[in-house]
C-alpha cells in the first residue's frame, strides 16, 4: 500500500442550487445522490494521482447565508477552490465574478489554485433532443466558449461536467467528475512542487506533509523509547 505523501484542503464554492453538493457525493459515491447543503461539510478521500497517493480535504461550502458572509474563513485554509456554475442557469455564470472578486479579497492569489466548473452539461445534451427545444443552443444555456472565456480570463482552467450521470460521450467537453478533480490535484501537487522550488513551500495554507508527519511519530517513538530505558 503506497503512503499518503500530502493532505490537499479544496473548498467547493457556488451559487444554491448549481449542484456542489451532488457533485460532491457522485465523487464520493459514484453514485447520484439528490441533496442541497444548507451548511458547511467535510469530507475526506485518498485518491491515486500517478504513483502518488494524495488525502483530499473536501469541503463543501453552502451557497446560503450566513454560511456565504463566512466562506472567507475556508478560503483561507485550502490550497484549491473548485467554483462551480449550472450550465443551465445564466444567473449563476453571470455570479462568478462576485465569487471570484470575494476570493481575491480574502486570499493571496500567488498562494492558492482555482478550477472553473460548468455543472449539469447533461441538461445541455438531453434537452436538445426534446422536440421543440433548442436546447444547447438556447441563450440561457450557458456555451463552451462563455465558461473557457471566463477561465482564461482569470487564470483558472475550466471543465464541464454532470453530477448526475456517469458518462456522456456524446459531448466533447465533458469531463467526469473524478477526472476533473484527479486532475485539479495534479494541478495543486505542480503547483506545490514550485513554490518548493522557489522556496516558498512554507507560505503555503491548506497542505501537510504526511511524509513528514510520519517521520516526527517516528523521532518521537524512538525518543520514548531511549527514555525509558
Amino acid at each position: 500500500m503506497l503512503p499518503c505523501e500530502w493532505e490537499l484542503s479544496i473548498a467547493i464554492i457556488g451559487d444554491t442550487g448549481v449542484g456542489k453538493s451532488t457533485f460532491l457525493s457522485m465523487f464520493m459515491t459514484n453514485q447520484f445522490v439528490q441533496r442541497h447543503n444548507d451548511k458547511i461539510s467535510v469530507h475526506q478521500k485518498e485518491i491515486l494521482v500517478g504513483q502518488k497517493l494524495v488525502q483530499l480535504k473536501l469541503i463543501d461550502i453552502s451557497g446560503k447565508e450566513p454560511f456565504r458572509s463566512m466562506a472567507w474563513v475556508h478560503y483561507r485554509t485550502c490550497v484549491g477552490i473548485i467554483l462551480i456554475f449550472d450550465l443551465s442557469s445564466r444567473d449563476s455564470y453571470e455570479n462568478l465574478k462576485k465569487w471570484y472578486e470575494e476570493i481575491q479579497q480574502y486570499v493571496d492569489q500567488d498562494k492558492i489554485v482555482i478550477r472553473l466548473v460548468g455543472n449539469k452539461c447533461d441538461k445541455l445534451f438531453y434537452d436538445d433532443l426534446e422536440e421543440g427545444k433548442d436546447g444547447g443552443n438556447d441563450r440561457h444555456y450557458i456555451q463552451y466558449e462563455e465558461g473557457e472565456q471566463f477561465a482564461a480570463t482569470h487564470q483558472m482552467q475550466y471543465s464541464q461536467t454532470s453530477s448526475s450521470v456517469l458518462s456522456l460521450n456524446q459531448d466533447e467537453n465533458y469531463q467526469s467528475i473524478k477526472t476533473i478533480i484527479t486532475k485539479f490535484t495534479e494541478e495543486i501537487l505542480d503547483f506545490i512542487k514550485k513554490q518548493k522550488e522557489s522556496g516558498k513551500l512554507d507560505e503555503l495554507i491548506g497542505i501537510r506533509s504526511l511524509k513528514k508527519q510520519v517521520v516526527i511519530q517516528e523521532v518521537k517513538k524512538k525518543i520514548n523509547r531511549n527514555s525509558c530505558c
